[in-house]
């Protein structure tokens, strides 16, 4: 895949890495900071910290391997240096410097042309390598940075199948939703794997037998029984994994809405992306004496995990769950199918929140996303009223939905503006239901509608029939 940028966009992007290499300079920060005086050298505090259980050292070695070195924020996150070793010396971008090259990287990210095949991380590290590079002369005068990238990345851009584990979901078949197929790998699968891996491992002499088997066992433990959300990508890996998360999370975000917490919140919704959901556990300390009795346990005693079977996904297909997975794979969507989206979205915070509170206001917030058509309209009455028409065909189920719209708005209120909590857990389970009835019937009507302005006139016919 061959990188292919107009040709002024080239040019300013060349002419922009090429400043950089007037901004090479050794690393004033380490200067810095050695000259920095110690508060009090002669005091030492102790501290937790003092008695972490260290793993693992980098070594020397190691450490000199580097091709790269730099600093990181931690407050932010943020990388705000970085260097390359040049005859034992930290050459690159300090602190003011690297702020403008990462606003490079980030403009040139902007386009298409980019992000659809290559990652913040993949320019950043060609960047720099081509920096090395022409600052050590091993690359020549005309040799320019887009070439340089294009080259790279002709070798790094490839399809390739990304899957991403999923915790706290079972199923029988796979099952595609978007672009997203959810699917579990079969136990054949894993032991020519571990085979293979082991067949590896064997041609180092420092192969333990123990330390493998220990691998093993975590390895198994942790995938073999587990749904993965799968997509094939073209691009390149990082970036493979980039494309493949986001569309993996609105996949999740679909299939929450469609699950058993919309229609009984007392039902957790914990299942998502391996590493980014937990069950809560308990873990405490109990002296009686010298030593303690350490507990350690799940403190969640509910059913944590969906099961979806074959006929548990025909029949959510049938209650809208194909609609949903094609408006998340339409790369070109209306005003309206956005608003849809946004709603759903609120709508799936809700479900997975753990607090009453939060609950009752991302539900009002996904149905407000698409109700309200400016700040200026009086919300509590206008979204009572188009909700009760949206979601009910008969009298009385409408004036329940509208009663049940005031009581959650005085909750709310009472909470966002009082900070009083209260709960009421059957009227979160009516409001849930009926903002679910109100989003999946606008959800059928995406053929109908192309605007919000279209769904506000749609309802207005049903009420001044």
């Amino acid at each position: 895949m061959k990188i292919r940028l107009h040709e002024e966009a080239a040019k300013h992007f060349n002419e922009k890495a090429a400043a950089f290499l007037y901004e090479l300079k050794p690393d004033e920060t380490a200067k810095i900071r050695a000259d920095r005086p110690s508060k009090n050298p002669h005091v030492h505090r102790e501290s937790s910290v003092s008695h972490v259980f260290v793993s693992h050292v980098i070594t020397q070695n190691e450490i000199t391997e580097m091709s790269s070195l730099g600093y990181v924020d931690h407050l932010s996150g943020r990388q705000v240096a970085r260097f390359c070793l040049v005859d034992n010396r930290s050459i690159g971008l300090n602190p003011d410097s690297y702020a403008e090259c990462e606003r490079f990287i980030e403009n040139l990210h902007r386009k298409s042309e980019i992000n659809s095949f290559l990652s913040q991380d993949f320019l950043r590290d060609c960047a720099f390598e081509w920096f090395e590079k022409r600052y050590k002369g091993l690359l020549r005068e005309d040799s320019n940075w887009i070439g340089f990238l294009t080259e790279k990345a002709e070798e790094a851009i490839k399809p390739m199948k990304t899957s991403i584990p999923i915790s706290f979901l079972a199923i029988e078949e796979q099952f595609n939703v978007g672009a997203v197929t959810f699917e579990y790998f079969k136990k054949d699968f894993y032991d020519r794997y571990i085979n293979h891996t082991r067949a590896q491992a064997e041609q180092h002499e420092a192969f333990d037998s123990n330390q493998f088997g220990a691998f093993e066992t975590r390895f198994r433990s942790q995938y073999q029984g587990v749904v993965f959300a799968s997509m094939t990508v073209e691009a390149e890996p990082r970036r493979c994994v980039e494309i493949t998360a986001l569309e993996v999370e609105k996949a999740l975000m679909v299939l929450r809405f469609f699950c058993p917490t919309c229609f009984v919140p007392e039902i957790p919704c914990y299942f998502g992306i391996m590493g980014h959901t937990h069950i809560p556990e308990d873990y405490c300390f109990i002296f009686e004496g010298d030593f303690p009795l350490v507990q350690e346990g799940i403190a969640e005693r509910r059913a944590h995990r969906w099961d979806i079977s074959v006929n548990h996904v025909l029949e959510l297909q049938s209650l809208g769950l194909t609609a949903a997975s094609d408006l998340i794979a339409n790369k070109d969507p209306s005003e309206f199918e956005d608003l849809i989206l946004s709603s759903m979205s609120f709508f799936a915070r809700s479900v997975t929140s753990r607090e009453f509170q939060d609950r009752i206001v991302y539900a009002l917030v996904s149905i407000e996303t698409i109700l309200l058509r400016d700040q200026m309209e009086p919300i509590q009455s206008s979204v009572g009223l188009r909700l009760a028409f949206l979601a009910k065909s008969d009298p009385k189920g409408r004036k329940e939905v509208k009663e049940l719209i005031n009581k959650a708005y005085k909750i709310r209120s009472s909470y966002i503006h009082h900070g009083k909590r209260s709960e009421d857990w059957a009227l979160l389970r009516d409001l849930q239901h009926a903002v679910w009835t109100g989003i999946h019937n606008a959800l059928l009507l995406t053929n109908r509608c192309k605007t919000q302005r279209d769904l506000l006139d749609y309802i207005e016919s049903i009420i001044l029939r």
